[in-house]
């Protein structure tokens, strides 16, 4: 039960975003994907554990297998949309300030030039309580004016509720997963709301109670079909075409990964970046590996 003085917060909060509610939103209806695209995920360990699976890839990569586009998941466990994650071991310190963590964010979306962001945040914001709701409508707000100047279309996620005996973290994480909401429908973006997902709570579809599991991001990708209201699969999912696609998928993101995160970070981009520096030429080795890749999920994809 919440104490007097965080619900007081609470309904001063709540008058704040009640006027959110009144306006007229055109929010868009469809994801739709053009040749040349470049789909960046962004966001905290929901998308970085997503890599270990590919689910969430290969259900858009299905769809439009004719097209080329480009996919980057720029995901990172523990972050925060005021950039967190990203500001580790800079400057001599253990964490870096979370300013450096969020322009080293935009830096990183800037050399990618998304045209479609899907944004997954929510889930590390809301251990602040119902005091960090404004600072999270805030520093949602400053990112998605960020991407708004980058690319064509936004996609936000919430995060999925956590099953756990004690449901007061889902009754505070519900507050932020509204935010998320609101934003979508005020500015027009497309939204997937994971939190409301019964069948996302099955023990099947988590490993721990917080994270999905693989079947847990089968079962988001079928959720996020669902809701973008994407068009029919040209490959069907359930043969070995669509798995090779998916394992290539894997690998292709495996080897992205450590080309922006490499495990020599201080000598690449760090403090000790000036004792090393043929480790800063080291994770440019990896772009012809990608692109190999790249080029064998195209291969798989043609009839």
């Amino acid at each position: 039960m919440l104490n007097l003085h965080a619900y007081v917060i609470l309904c001063a909060w709540g008058l704040c975003i009640a006027p959110l509610k009144a306006q007229e939103t055109n929010a868009a209806e469809a994801l739709s994907l053009r040749d040349g695209d470049r789909v960046v995920f962004l966001g905290n360990t929901f998308f970085e554990r997503a890599l270990d699976h590919g689910y969430l890839e290969t259900s858009l990569t299905v769809r439009w297998p004719e097209k080329r586009i480009i996919f980057r998941n720029l995901g990172w466990d523990g972050d925060t949309v005021y950039g967190h994650s990203r500001a580790g071991g800079r400057r001599r310190q253990v964490f870096g300030d979370a300013e450096e963590g969020f322009q080293r964010m935009m830096e990183h979306l800037n050399s990618e030039k998304p045209s479609v962001v899907f944004v997954a945040y929510g889930f590390n914001e809301s251990f602040d309580g119902i005091q960090g709701l404004a600072s999270f409508q805030k520093g949602l707000n400053r990112l998605l004016d960020r991407l708004e100047n980058l690319s064509r279309q936004i996609v936000l996620i919430t995060p999925p509720a956590v099953v756990v005996h004690d449901d007061s973290l889902n009754h505070i994480l519900g507050h932020y997963a509204e935010i998320l909401l609101e934003a979508a429908r005020s500015r027009g973006h497309l939204v997937v709301d994971l939190f409301e997902v019964e069948a996302l709570n099955a023990p099947a579809c988590r490993e721990n109670g917080l994270h999905l599991s693989a079947a847990g991001y089968q079962k988001a990708a079928e959720i996020w079909v669902q809701q973008l209201k994407l068009p029919p699969v040209r490959i069907d999912l359930n043969n070995s075409r669509a798995d090779k696609v998916r394992q290539a998928i894997i690998k292709k993101n495996t080897l992205y990964f450590h080309r922006w995160r490499p495990r020599n970070d201080a000598f690449v981009f760090g403090e000790r970046r000036d004792e090393q520096k043929i480790a800063q030429k080291e994770p440019l080795q990896f772009e012809p590996y990608i692109e190999q890749q790249e080029q064998r999920i195209r291969k798989l994809l043609k009839p």
